[in-house]
């Protein structure tokens, strides 16, 4: 029967005037699951995709009427279903007539009543006294980027996650690219691409993770830079940046051959192996590294964008 009335009350919620599907949530609700799994309206901002001031006046009013598409965001976020958010209208019970064997009884009622508010009352208090004292979470996220690559060719980025959490955790995890490159492919599958920016909305991050992307660049505008930023749930309320080699320039050198000397010695073979050959899924095209290792040497084609192999 519940399941009945539910349904009916989104079905009346979605028939938006805009054609939009627009549904009525619990502000109180909103409030109550974020503070209850110590999430920030930051965190949970970035995650839906809106302002810290949107998620604040969601939860401000009683029954803020949102898209749709948002109000599943939020619930997949605070890991709840949509019915423990929507805003439903109660019914007010009559009330009963007092008979004189009711008023005999009403004063010891009332006592029971307040004993019951006042334990909840300091329940709820110590709660919110640890939920805010909880210190945070020691993090840290750095990048790795190759110093330079020929304008048009794939290099790999890679962002490693560490933290001393007892257990997993979730995060946000936003790289922007320097104009004049973009994203090729990410591992794990950004939540959000956008060209030359990457998202990611991780879950049960353990206490190291490797996040990284394939990239291109056809210019490399002077003082461009990688801005990385990662939002950690149940920790402080800023964004802190990822740290790390933040820049690459434009050079007819294979971005694995770090002193530009024309030829993949042992000691950069090593290294792609050792740094960057982790991540399977990215498709690095170790293979052709591997040929230029076993060559004499290279030399980058310009009107053929590719590498040409030395005998």
């Amino acid at each position: 029967m519940e399941e009945e009335v539910l349904s009916k009350l989104m079905a009346k919620q979605r028939n938006g005037k805009s054609g939009i599907a627009m549904v009525q949530i619990s502000g109180s609700a909103l409030r109550a699951l974020r503070e209850e799994q110590g999430l920030t309206q930051l965190y949970l901002a970035t995650a839906v995709g809106v302002t810290t001031e949107t998620i604040s006046r969601w939860e401000r009013q009683d029954s803020p009427t949102l898209k749709e598409e948002n109000a599943l965001k939020l619930a997949d976020v605070l890991e709840t279903p949509l019915d423990e958010l929507l805003y439903v209208e109660e019914e007010l019970e009559p009330v009963a007539e007092i008979t004189p064997e009711r008023e005999e009884s009403s004063p010891t009622r009332a006592k029971g009543t307040a004993l019951v508010v006042l334990s909840l009352c300091i329940l709820l208090g110590i709660f919110y006294y640890f939920s805010r004292t909880t210190q945070p979470i020691d993090i840290s996220a750095s990048r790795l980027v190759p110093g330079h690559s020929p304008s048009g060719q794939e290099f790999p980025v890679l962002i490693r996650v560490e933290h001393e959490a007892d257990t997993t955790i979730s995060l946000i995890l936003k790289e922007r690219l320097p104009d004049g490159c973009k994203v090729v492919r990410s591992i794990p599958k950004a939540t959000s691409v956008d060209d030359t920016f990457v998202k990611w909305v991780a879950r049960d991050v353990p206490g190291s993770q490797l996040f990284a992307y394939l990239a291109c660049c056809a210019t490399a505008e002077e003082g461009g830079r990688f801005k990385g930023t990662l939002l950690v749930r149940k920790s402080r309320n800023s964004e802190s940046d990822v740290l790390g080699p933040n820049r690459i320039f434009l050079s007819n050198y294979h971005w694995a051959d770090t002193n530009q000397d024309g030829v993949i010695d042992d000691e950069e073979l090593l290294a792609v192996y050792d740094e960057f050959d982790l991540v399977k899924g990215l498709q690095l095209d170790v293979e052709e590294i591997e040929s230029i290792w076993m060559g004499s040497g290279y030399r980058w084609d310009v009107e053929q964008a590719r590498f040409e192999i030395l005998p």
